[in-house]
């Protein structure tokens, strides 16, 4: 490359002469910072790395592209990695962070060392740890991940949840008024339910302890304040657990049918697998599973407060982004889910309970739908064309990746598994950004009401594709943020993606896919949406919710759901075209509300079904066009909402449309391709290879999506 003299100069000048080659650096876990960045002399840090090239940047004031090339092994952050808008890289010349070895890892965890085992009493084969300590304080800790598994925090009931006999709070819960900023709050349990696991359990422990309540799409974490059992007003015992938080939200509060369990109680510490944090003795428990040696295993909390490990920090007001950086073949593990300071502050708890509030220390979240409140391990703000590709990011509290005011932005071909929160959030103002090709599983494990994709309001033009999207507690992908008709969450393409195993009963008001506001131009289109299970209404698979409007679904294999393939709470204009509805539990098709104007067109599917009715709700009543669709109950006759079909056809309802079996090739095995000569070519159905849904690439990706182990 011809380098003016001018510029040269002022290299030499400015820069030490022994400096690594422009254009390539090198980091190691040997490194050291003080070195020249070469291979044989590399830095310890990517901060360093980051640094060097800002400065030759500066003192060239010339393009140039650079690849940092990061050596396999682990580097310890105790803050996150802070890239500017100074530290970019342009279109013709990239700036790239590459990890060499395949196992090059960034993590925010600190590991417990010196496990001993409990020869004997009560706890006998339990292994024991000293809590680690910071400036002589055990450090405070929610999640422990004990090799490549996310330990269970001692837990009851062991699996499942519990209901409660009933709720109470100090304030009206179902009254729109004015509240203060925190109340009582009390949930009654079931007689027997839960004497005998706070029995013996100081209340200086409770304040380790969590109560989580899941209420249709949210949860709510509570620190138990105290138990007591008192008889109601006929002499029955009630067994009760009080709390203090924010007032319960009228239209969402705690119910008698809400799913809740309990963490962190000593009583409820009896499975393997499962882990106790005992603040007051400064201790860390664990129950081996069989066959686990912990002397073998490697150990890890998450630094206190530690949730974000990249960030960009543009300055998108100022048109000034973070923009053209590239990182491949990097991992980021281990981030916490801090408590918010504002939160607990308002819950107006003793300090003998939560610690001082500018450290680390038991927590309360209130509910937040999709976890909206959380942060992310990569989490940008005015980022451009910064791309993540064969990445990695798992064992954190929160998001993985968090996007606003960002555009172009690509993630391909990574993982994200094990993670408290969702997968990905593109906040107000990101569009043109792609997600494609990645496996994002087993999330919400902390905050069970997030979203594995999220697309805000005012984003647009971003496309997700061909991503495995499954093991979660809530919808999979979520478009547009503004209930009403109203919002600008446009044109956004949503394909070839796998989304299974959604809700497994422990949430409700969910899809496979779920829009909202004004959407014109989003397409949905050959995705599979499959095995969604809530615990009360709202286990959908196609989803639009309050104001979606101008959406097209069309091409999508739905099976396996509770409450409907699709769903419509109100909208207007949308499509629902040439799907492959199949085996929901209660209704079909459903529609909530009933509006003048054209809510959505419902033409060329099929919808296959044993059991359950064919209408949700009111869609039988809502102005819906039904046109060419091919209808089979398999135990029977179908009701069209007390009517024939033919009676139907005479109202001038779904003409061109057809009650005949699909001729599917196996839908008990969940084959659902056609055999020929189906009828389904009677009504113009377009049969689609929903096969291409999911990942795609060599057979060991497309393995490890299909084997839903998580982790490399």
């Amino acid at each position: 490359m011809r380098i003016p003299i001018v510029c040269l100069i002022t290299v030499f000048i400015l820069m030490p002469l022994s400096f690594a080659s422009a254009g390539e650096l090198f980091v190691a876990p040997g490194g050291n910072d003080a070195n020249s960045g070469t291979r044989e002399h590399p830095f310890a840090s990517m901060q360093k790395a980051r640094d060097a090239i800002r400065a030759a940047k500066a003192s060239t004031q010339n393009a140039e592209s650079w690849t940092v090339h990061i050596a396999g092994g682990t580097y310890e952050l105790t803050e996150p990695i802070v890239f500017e808008p100074g530290d970019s890289g342009t279109a013709e010349h990239p700036i790239r962070y590459v990890g060499e070895a395949g196992n090059t890892v960034f993590s925010g965890g600190k590991p417990i060392t010196g496990w001993t085992e409990i020869p004997d009493g009560d706890w006998k084969g339990v292994w024991v740890a000293d809590i680690p300590k910071t400036d002589a304080t055990p450090d405070y800790f929610e999640q422990l991940f004990v090799g490549e598994r996310r330990a269970v925090r001692s837990r009851f009931p062991n699996e499942g949840f519990l209901k409660p006999v009933k709720i109470e709070q100090d304030v009206p819960i179902t009254e729109n008024v004015p509240k203060p900023p925190t109340t009582g709050q009390r949930l009654v349990a079931g007689e027997g339910e839960l004497a005998n696991l706070f029995n013996g359990v100081p209340t200086s422990e409770l304040k380790y302890a969590q109560l989580i309540v899941h209420h249709h799409w949210d949860t709510t974490r509570r620190i138990p304040l105290r138990f007591e059992i008192k008889p109601d007003a006929n002499g029955l015992p009630l067994e009760v657990i009080h709390t203090q938080g924010e007032p319960m939200k009228f239209w969402n509060p705690w119910r008698d049918t809400s799913p809740y369990y309990l963490e962190n109680l000593r009583t409820a510490f009896d499975a393997p697998g499962e882990w106790f944090y005992d603040g007051n003795a400064g201790k860390v428990y664990y129950r081996p599973l069989p066959g686990e040696n912990p002397r073998e295993l490697a150990f890890v909390y998450p630094r206190g407060g530690l949730n974000r490990l990249v960030v960009f920090q543009g300055q998108p007001t100022a048109q000034k982004p973070v923009a053209h950086l590239q990182f491949e073949n990097l991992a980021l593990m281990y981030a916490d889910s801090p408590r918010d300071p504002k939160i607990m502050k308002n819950a107006a708890l003793p300090e003998s309970v939560t610690g001082p509030l500018d450290k680390p220390g038991p927590s309360q979240f209130e509910p937040q739908q999709a976890a909206f409140f959380t942060e992310a391990v990569i989490d940008g703000n005015g980022a451009e064309a910064v791309v993540f590709e064969n990445c990695e990011v798992s064992h954190v509290g929160e998001y993985a990746v968090r996007l606003q005011n960002s555009n172009r932005c690509r993630i391909e071909h990574c993982a994200f598994v094990d993670l408290g929160a969702g997968a990905i959030r593109l906040g107000h103002g990101s569009s043109e950004n792609v997600v494609d090709n990645c496996i994002i599983q087993k999330a919400g494990r902390f905050h069970a009401c997030a979203v594995g994709v999220w697309i805000g309001d005012n984003c647009c033009d971003n496309r997700i594709s061909h991503n495995d999207i499954g093991d979660m507690y809530y919808t999979g992908i979520s478009a547009g943020w503004q209930w009403g008709y109203r919002g600008n969450a446009l044109r956004n393409i949503i394909e070839f993606n796998d989304v299974h195993d959604l809700g497994q009963y422990a949430m409700a008001d969910m899809g496979g896919i779920y829009t909202l506001g004004t959407s014109h131009g989003t397409v949905i289109r050959n995705n599979i949406f499959r095995n969604i299970r809530s615990y009360a209404y709202g286990g959908w698979g196609l989803y639009t919710d309050e104001g979606s409007e101008g959406v097209l679904m069309e091409n999508n294999l739905v099976y396996d759901t509770t409450d409907g393939s699709f769903h419509q709470h109100y909208g207007k204009n949308n499509i629902v075209r040439n799907n492959i509805l199949c085996f929901s539990k209660q209704h079909q098709v459903a529609a909530t509300r009933v509006e003048d104007h054209l809510s959505f067109t419902f033409e060329r599917n099929i919808v296959y079904y044993d059991e359950g009715k064919l209408f949700g709700i009111r869609a039988d009543q809502a102005n819906i066009l039904w046109k060419s669709n091919l209808w089979w109950n398999t135990t029977g006759a179908i009701d069209f909402a007390g009517k024939t079909h033919d009676q139907w056809l005479k109202e001038g309802k779904d003409i061109g449309g057809l009650i005949a079996d699909p001729m599917f090739v196996d839908a008990e095995r969940r084959d659902f391709r056609l055999k020929p000569g189906s009828p389904a070519e009677k009504i113009g159905f377009v049969p689609f290879d929903f096969s291409k849904a999911g990942v795609y690439g060599d057979a060991v990706w497309i393995e490890r999506a299909k084997s839903g182990r998580g982790t490399k």
